[in-house]
């Protein structure tokens, strides 16, 4: 339920009238001066000094945290094919760990399909093969590379999947651990010497030459990996009723390697300078806190600012943060929707905010998207992000995001592609959103929706594998998952009845929030977390995976029950279905005590 009072629907009017086209661009048009911005680099020690100067300027007081990151850093690529004929390919570097130098590799360069990948012979060559693996944007990624390693290629020339754009290339990475590696998971951290991009358009050109045989090719690709000192901007708006509980607005400070990043995230960091502006002049009417974080090494740190944070805080994010909400790539030209709105407790609060902001109605929902730094799922906070969308006769649908824009992680990526007054409207959204987390008095945190929705998940998958029901089945968990989405109709329908019956005492309130927090925490954590509750999820899965610890139940399906290996990840999966089930007890269990309890205080 989306609960404000008269007098807050007011200053939310009074608030949204406030932001300043003229501000932003001003601001916009100086921080494109850094850009582009590798972690890092000076561009990006400027960038943030220039973000502290204006949240000080703003009346903030901003802290510049350091930290050390894991920075693989491309520096340039160079495609030359050799034999049979002499051409340089347009290609950028991959965000990997490995590094010719500049002397490049050469070698025999083969195809491989991508249903081959992992089977075919490619010791000692150079592999061409295709971006589009999957049937999501992401395409070619962590575990496929690592079955090339594995199988001991030289390097590997990818063809961009975008035939939206057939002439660009995009710069994209392995997407494989979270954050800084550890002495756990570096292994997951496939070591390449060389991989680059080329564009769609002469992927189809070369790839029928490969398939004829005999072609060689060098390739170049140069990138800086290690340990780096980076910088961290925070700041608090602290709220004047419950101040230690928060919502975390985020935003990366770095581009793309190669972009001016103009939608990525120039424009994010333009939107939280004026969110804060405006939230800073109201502060004394605020009822929790806001906390403000400028993350380094989104783009070539896999995500190691927000995870740095993660760590670092998590007692504070755990206990006290009632939302994470990401702010990427607002104010893309052509921009005049909302693309799906994410499933989740906070859905009710995103399309309330949207619809208050904008007169759209968004009717179609997701899953969440692996992009963003959502480096917060094992902590079990929500996580969203609500920023407008290009329409589909416009929408690249190979990019993620820009808004949809074809030059999403391109040099392309400059001014003319942005547009102040989308920017306007995406931070109307954005302060909608956030004074809406801020001062409900009880957390607008519906569970209705999303327990349904989870529900059919966990049925989709149990019916995918009734082949294999005797041996694994997810009865327990469907039961529970049942149990859950009645207790959250009866929690909803609760908290609607609270403002009919007057003012509510502030124990009730509490008693309310205690319960729709620590739901989440516990229904998150099961739905989007194959981790543990201070351990990062592979960015595999990276939460757009639902339920990942017992998503596995489809693979069993396909087994031969009579193998060794079935029985291995049958077991694996019933110790994975113990700990889901435990997430659903969990919240019903709070549900139910918070119900009675709620009853006792308003007899």
């Amino acid at each position: 339920m989306i609960w404000l009072t008269e007098e807050d629907r007011d200053l939310l009017k009074d608030m949204e009238a406030m932001i300043s086209k003229e501000e932003m661009q001003a601001n916009w048009e100086a921080f494109m001066e850094f850009t582009p911005i590798h972690s890092g680099s000076e561009e990006e020690e400027e960038a943030f000094l220039f973000l502290n100067a204006k949240l000080e300027e703003y009346g903030l007081e901003p802290e510049m945290l350091r930290y050390d990151a894991y920075i693989s850093d491309p520096k340039y690529a160079k495609l030359e094919i050799l034999q049979p004929l002499e051409i340089e390919l347009k290609c950028t570097p991959y965000r990997q760990v490995g590094s010719t130098g500049p002397e490049g590799i050469e070698g025999e360069v083969i195809y491989i399909a991508p249903e081959d990948i992992g089977r075919a012979t490619c010791r000692d060559k150079i592999v061409l093969c295709e971006q589009q693996t999957t049937g999501d944007w992401m395409g070619l990624r962590a575990g496929l590379l690592l079955r090339l390693q594995e199988r001991g290629i030289k390097g590997l020339i990818v063809i961009e999947q975008d035939s939206y754009k057939p002439d660009v290339v995009h710069q994209r990475a392995d997407f494989s651990v979270s954050g800084n590696p550890t002495s756990d998971n570096i292994d997951q951290v496939q070591t390449i010497p060389a991989i680059v991009h080329l564009t769609n358009r002469d992927g189809d050109s070369i790839r029928e030459l490969v398939k004829r045989g005999g072609v060689r090719a060098r390739v170049t690709s140069v990138v800086e990996t290690g340990w780096k000192d980076v910088g961290l901007l925070v700041a608090e708006i602290r709220g004047e009723v419950e101040p230690e509980r928060f919502i975390l607005v985020n935003a990366h400070v770095d581009t793309p390697p190669f972009s001016p990043g103009v939608v990525d995230n120039a424009s994010g960091d333009v939107a939280v300078l004026e969110l804060a502006r405006i939230l800073q002049m109201n502060r004394e009417r605020l009822r929790r806190s806001v906390r403000i974080a400028f993350w380094s090494a989104h783009e070539i740190g896999r995500y190691a600012g927000s995870t740095y944070f993660n760590d670092h805080f998590w007692h504070d994010l755990r206990y006290n943060c009632v939302a994470s909400y990401n702010i990427d790539s607002p104010g893309a030209k052509g921009a005049n929707t909302f693309r799906a709105a994410p499933i989740s407790e906070v859905l009710e609060a995103a399309l309330d905010s949207i619809r208050s902001a904008t007169g759209i109605e968004v009717e179609s929902l997701r899953w969440p998207t692996r992009a963003g730094d959502g480096s917060f799922w094992g902590t079990g906070v929500p996580h969203t992000s609500l920023t407008s969308s290009r329409p589909p006769e416009d929408y690249d649908p190979h990019v993620n995001y820009s808004g949809g824009g074809w030059w999403w992680h391109t040099s392309s990526a400059t001014m003319e592609h942005g547009d102040i007054d989308v920017l306007e409207m995406d931070v109307r959204v954005e302060l909608n959103y956030i004074f809406k987390m801020v001062n409900c008095p009880v957390l607008p945190l519906n569970f209705t929706t999303y327990s349904e929705h989870i529900l059919k998940i966990l049925e989709d998958y149990q019916a995918k594998a009734n082949g294999v029901r005797d041996q694994f089945n997810l009865d327990p968990v469907l039961a529970r998952a049942e149990e859950f989405r009645d207790l959250a109709r009866e929690l909803e329908d609760t908290v609607k009845s609270i403002p009919k019956k007057g003012n509510p005492s502030e124990p009730l309130r509490q008693e309310l929030n205690h319960c729709l927090l620590w739901v989440s925490r516990h229904i998150n954590t099961a739905a989007h977390s194959d981790a543990g509750p201070t351990e990062q999820v592979s960015m595999e899965t990276f939460g757009a995976t639902p339920f990942p610890r017992i998503a596995e139940i489809t693979g069993l399906a396909g087994m031969d029950p009579e193998t060794p290996e079935f029985g291995f990840l049958r077991t694996k999966l019933i110790r994975q279905r113990n700990a889901v089930e435990d997430g659903f007890y969990q919240a019903n269990a709070l549900i139910k005590g918070t119900l009675e309890r709620l009853r006792l205080l308003t007899i």
